[in-house]
Formats: structure tokens, C-alpha cells, sequence
């Protein structure tokens, strides 16, 4: 796995062994084949109608010649709400039912391309918020910590904050 976070996706282990010694004393050894070293080509997106490929790429904030690195891709596409993930664009404007998935396209000499395949979906609105369980807070103090409200479009920012505000009551 570090050796794939450093552009070394064709890294493998072909030998390791342990050897335990009268003293006590363990020896491990491990012969490592890196392979070559990547590198990004070509991002492209494909599918994509709600935001340009100008917009995504920014937000995506991996360029042509960083290193090759498969988990960052996955970390930017989906799972860097903090920093700002592609998915966060599509989830704060309604679209619960969107995806995304990179597509390697072409492995030339240290250099990969990727194609993000964007499916976007609808948008989706809350219809209801059920409030059940409550027993020592009422339901209109409950209610005023929400973030969001019947009609609006499903945001998943929205969603956590609220979350977090009724934890912290």
C-alpha cells in the first residue's frame, strides 16, 4: 500500500522469510520489486452536465505529472469533505444518487490516464423528517437544531451539521 501511494503501483513482495535465531533474536527478510515509477497523464471527465470538467479538475486537485497515487484519487473523488472532494459538489446540491468512477484508459511508458465516469442522477428533495425516540427533549427544540427542512434539496453538509448540533444538545 505505500509502495502504491508513491507511484509505485506494480510494486510487489516476491520473497520473504523469517528466521529465528538460538539467541532469540528474529531476522525477517523481504525482497521488494518496485517496478516503475508512475505518474498522472490525461484526467478527463466524462458524464459530467452540473459542473465543467474545468470545475472537477479543480476540485480534484491532481495534475498531469503529480505521482500516481490510487488512494488520493479515491481521497479527492470521495472522502475529503474537509478539504473539498468532488463528491461533495454533487451531495450539496441535491444529487444523493450520484457517483463516480475512475477508469484507467491507457498505461504508457510511467504515465497513466484517467478518465472519471460521472453519473450524475437527480436530484433528490426531503420530503419528510421524522423525529422518534425523544424522550426527555421536546420536538421543537429538536426541530430549531436542524439544518434541514421539508423541500429543500438533500445536502449532505447540511445533514452532518445537523447531526452534530443535536449530539452536541
Amino acid at each position: 500500500n505505500y509502495y502504491n501511494t508513491v507511484g509505485y503501483r506494480d510494486a510487489k513482495i516476491v520473497y520473504d522469510t523469517v528466521v529465528v535465531k538460538p539467541t532469540g533474536v528474529v531476522d525477517v527478510k523481504i525482497k521488494v520489486e518496485e517496478g516503475n515509477k508512475y505518474y498522472f497523464g490525461n484526467i478527463t471527465f466524462k458524464g459530467n452536465t452540473k459542473y465543467t470538467s474545468d470545475v472537477l479538475s479543480t476540485q480534484l486537485g491532481i495534475k498531469k505529472g503529480d505521482v500516481y497515487n490510487a488512494e488520493l484519487l479515491q481521497k479527492r473523488i470521495n472522502g475529503d469533505m474537509e478539504n473539498g472532494d468532488i463528491s461533495s459538489l454533487y451531495y450539496d446540491d441535491g444529487y444523493l444518487f450520484f457517483n463516480i468512477n475512475p477508469i484507467e484508459t491507457a498505461v504508457y511508458n510511467d504515465t497513466i490516464d484517467i478518465e472519471l465516469r460521472v453519473n450524475e442522477g437527480s436530484q433528490a428533495t426531503i420530503k419528510n423528517i421524522i423525529i422518534d425516540g425523544n424522550d426527555k427533549t421536546n420536538e421543537h427544540v429538536i426541530r430549531r437544531e436542524l439544518r434541514t427542512y421539508p423541500g429543500d434539496k438533500f445536502s449532505r453538509s447540511n445533514l452532518i451539521r445537523s447531526q452534530r448540533e443535536l449530539a452536541n444538545l
